[in-house]
């Protein structure tokens, strides 16, 4: 037994009072002489002998009246379970990814969530509310229910464990607290499903399931020029299985320009395909309507009016396989021979192109080198019948090491670098199946970053400060590299690295950098608008070309629109990443020292019960009005 004021029990050495005053008090009787005392004496003796029980008895009884009082003000009580009488730290994790949009018993699953909480949360105790984006500390239900009813669904989730991690900082090293941490969720999330890695603190788990778990969701889109047209071709996805014929909206801003129906035929996915002109910049919409989880409703995407890729070549060979990879309307190709070469063309090239030059001039390396600074891209084709002499001062101006003497021992290119950026995203699948592509003659070249290497480990790619290096002449006496797999990709993807322009869409929390080419006052900034709110992402001048990174800052997917003062640059879209669209039952499997709740206020009233005080003061105060009766019978009964 434990006592809520046991300060109070001090009182009980009051009750040495009524013992002393009883010890102390002594009755003097008073002598009356009789002829005949000896019957006299004996009614005295029994007269003084009830009269002293008496007394001790209402003594007897009224300590035990007083004590009693005393010990029902100190409030004695059991505890329910062992942490009752330890001070509680609570977190609470609410999910609000966007699958918690899904509909529950009460509204979307997190508006259930918030609900629950404000109506069953004690009012007295202090806790933290957490979720993916926010945080909440010493949070009192009575005022802070704003904060709760305010929050919101967020894209910006992280990996479970890191979660988990970031859960536990908010305990304290107070070894004397009852820890305990509650998750609220769907658990769509697998990681969640896994027990924090702690043995200090309790947890609780409150799953919410959906009503439903039907969802239809706008997944990804494609986009290929063909002649004068766009073919935008749309992919959507389903829960499951499917007979359903869903609309599908095209808007360009807020203007319908096209309508289809897809049909999913008893399958997962579907896809539609929408024609549009190319002659003009579209900041487009896709949009479906379901009911259930919203946020993948929508699917942005945006087409600017750019101009072409300038790309140079300055050839001493053939370079018909340029003109080949470089002849869509995305490129605009010019082929000089060096002898020819007008120096005031580099400054207006994207991509320039030495194919087997005989000779690099001092002023030709100092320009290229400026056009790189300037955001530029150079790609170096050496040729095998000059010495490798020929390349020194251009390769030492970029930060390269001399070619060393050709060698004629034939190699295969077997090695490919698929973390560079050059390849990132390029191939499904990673293949060491490169034995096709062979060359002849080469210059060997200091070891180095390799993009693709030869069999013996030396560099037939690389890079630095934008110059591309081949080691090996391309032609087709000395290499069949033109004609195999790589030659497309790997050309396309330098290209594109001189300017790459704004894709399509992107996914929030993706990387996502892009260049624009405009000219603009050296300090100024560009900033991202949407809804008249702007943000300056980060920026960087080389140039014309300003190269944007947008992956911090943008939270809302939307069509961004990148301007400079009053001017529309280009138009930008962002959309929420699709790995909540698809949901799932939710079977827990039961883990050792975590508990499973199906909805909040059960799980409430359980940690409410488990810090009861089972007061026992009432049973006091009852035992002590008995006393108090029993000194009243006393009083009038005995005799």
């Amino acid at each position: 037994m434990q006592f809520k004021n046991p300060e109070i029990l001090y009182a009980l050495f009051l009750l040495l009072i009524p013992i002393l005053i009883h010890l102390f008090q002594l009755r003097r009787f008073k002598k009356t002489l009789f002829s005949n005392v000896a019957f006299l004496e004996k009614i005295i003796q029994n007269t003084r002998k009830s009269s002293s029980l008496k007394k001790w008895l209402v003594l007897c009884t009224r300590i035990l009246a007083l004590g009693l009082l005393i010990l029902a003000f100190a409030q004695p009580f059991f505890p329910a379970s062992e942490t009752a009488v330890k001070p509680r730290e609570t977190v609470i994790f609410i999910d609000n990814s966007f699958s918690m949009q899904a509909t529950g018993k009460k509204g979307n699953l997190l508006t259930e969530a918030k609900q629950d909480l404000l109506t069953n949360l004690p009012q007295d105790e202090r806790l933290t509310l957490v979720t993916w984006d926010n945080a909440i500390k010493d949070f009192d239900p009575a005022t802070d229910r704003n904060l709760l009813l305010d929050l919101d669904f967020t894209a910006k989730t992280t990996n479970a464990e890191s979660l988990l991690l970031r859960l536990n900082t908010y305990f304290s090293n107070d070894q004397t607290t009852a820890k305990q941490l509650i998750l609220i969720s769907d658990f769509q999330d697998t990681g969640l499903r896994q027990a924090l890695d702690t043995n200090q603190v309790s947890q609780h788990r409150v799953v919410l399931q959906s009503t439903t778990l039907e969802n239809y969701a706008l997944e990804s889109l494609s986009l290929e020029r063909t002649g004068e047209r766009y073919n935008l071709k749309v992919l959507l996805r389903s829960s499951f299985p499917t007979q359903t014929e869903l609309p599908v909206s095209l808007f360009d801003k807020e203007k319908l320009i096209a309508k289809a129906s897809v049909q999913f035929k008893e399958r997962d996915t579907a896809s539609v395909n929408f024609q549009l002109d190319t002659d003009q910049a579209i900041a487009g919409k896709l949009s479906i309507a379901d009911p259930d989880l919203r946020f993948d409703n929508d699917f942005y995407f945006g087409i600017n009016k750019t101009n072409p890729l300038k790309v140079l070549a300055i050839s001493n060979a053939d370079d018909d396989f340029l003109k080949r990879l470089y002849k869509s309307e995305e490129y605009q190709f010019t082929s000089v021979s060096e002898n020819q070469l007008d120096y005031g063309m580099l400054s207006e090239q994207n991509l320039i192109i030495l194919n087997e030059t005989q000779k690099v001039p001092a002023a030709l390396a100092n320009l290229l080198k400026t056009h790189t600074q300037q955001g530029g891209t150079l790609i170096l084709i050496p040729a095998m019948y000059v010495p490798s002499s020929t390349y020194t001062n251009l390769l030492n101006t970029f930060g390269f090491t001399a070619f060393s003497e050709k060698s004629d021992l034939p190699q295969r290119i077997t090695d490919i670098n698929y973390d560079h950026p050059l390849y990132q995203n390029v191939f499904n699948e990673r293949s060491s199946n490169l034995q096709s592509h062979v060359i002849q003659t080469y210059f060997p070249l200091e070891k180095t970053n390799s993009i693709l290497s030869l069999e013996n480990g030396a560099p037939f790619l690389t890079e630095n400060n934008n110059l591309y290096i081949f080691t090996g002449g391309l032609n087709i006496t000395n290499s069949n590299f033109i004609n195999g797999q790589l030659i497309v990709p790997t050309f396309d993807k330098i290209a594109r690295a001189a300017l790459s322009l704004p894709q399509t869409y992107y996914t929030l929390g993706t990387q996502n950098k892009f260049d624009i080419n405009t000219t603009i006052p050296e300090d100024a900034v560009v900033v991202l608008e949407k809804d008249n709110q702007q943000f300056i992402p980060l920026q960087k001048k080389q140039g014309n070309k300003i190269s944007i990174s947008a992956e911090e800052g943008i939270e809302k997917a939307g069509l961004y629109a990148l301007k400079y003062k009053n001017d529309t640059l280009a138009t930008v879209a962002y959309n929420y990443n699709r790995n909540e669209s698809k949901l799932q039952e939710v079977i827990l499997e039961p883990i050792k020292g975590v508990s499973q709740n199906s909805n909040i206020p059960d799980l409430l009233n359980t940690l409410e019960q488990e810090t009861n005080l089972n007061f026992l003061y009432k049973w006091f105060v009852i035992f002590a009005l008995l006393a108090f009766v029993l000194e009243m019978l006393i009083l009038k009964k005995f005799k």
